[in-house]
């Protein structure tokens, strides 16, 4: 999100530019009209200037997050500040150049745009916040099962005959396919199926088919009886 960050700030440098070249490079009268002896003028294009340097600082604030799910979620913000900054130029730009054209209207504008554009930023960060929230909730409830599996393939890995094998392949599969959401009402099992795995790769590493074998056994009973409970607490 910093690299798409430093691409809106190169646009936000010329459009700034652009807006400020225009301004003043173009003569002080117009049909007949000067802009700079205006006190109102000068009024407007502050505030104009205030807008530009808003833009940025939230653009900054709200979408320079490296957080991959943020960085997804606030892209719709970067297109919404290019938007802004495009139509800030052209207003500000108009309002500025022809006299004719009350300059405080050009102002309000700009200051309605900036609005709508950190509005924007503030309603998508807290919806960038509450997914990342939602997501850190979920990798924790899903913690063990993930490490439980991590865990049954490695077991199956150091198993040297083929009749081991198919005994924690079948311990790996029940677990892979077993409901992946956790609650504090299955700690119980889920440390019975912890330490079941402990004694299965004591086994393994020894070579004991039988003790392999009986551990097996009660390691599918006990991933069956965590996903009956799993069933219930939903």
């Amino acid at each position: 999100m910093k690299k798409n960050f430093k691409y809106f700030g190169i646009t936000w440098i010329v459009g700034f530019i652009l807006f400020n070249a225009i301004t003043f490079i173009i003569p002080n009268e117009i049909f007949g009209v000067t802009r700079f002896d205006k006190g109102v003028f000068w009024i407007a294009y502050g505030l104009i200037t205030l807008s530009f340097i808003a833009q940025l600082i939230t653009a900054y604030k709200f979408v320079k997050d490296n957080s991959n799910d943020k960085t997804f979620l606030n892209i719709p913000l970067l297109r919404t500040g290019y938007i802004a900054i495009i139509v800030s130029i052209i207003v500000g730009i108009s309002f500025m150049i022809f006299p004719m054209l009350p300059a405080w209207i050009g102002a309000i504008v700009c200051l309605l745009i900036t609005g709508y554009f950190v509005i924007a930023c503030v309603k998508a960060s807290a919806v960038a916040n509450i997914v990342a929230d939602i997501d850190t909730k979920v990798k924790t409830k899903t913690a063990f099962m993930r490490m439980a599996i991590v865990e049954a393939e490695n077991i199956l890995a150091r198993a040297t005959t083929n009749e081991i094998k198919a005994e924690v392949k079948k311990v790996y599969e029940a677990l892979k396919y077993s409901d992946p959401m956790s609650n504090s009402a299955l700690d119980d099992i889920e440390q019975e199926i912890n330490n079941g795995l402990k004694e299965l790769k004591k086994a393994v590493t020894c070579n004991d088919s039988a003790t392999v074998l009986s551990i097996v056994a009660d390691l599918l009973l006990n991933v069956k009886e965590r996903n009956s409970k799993c069933k219930e607490l939903k």
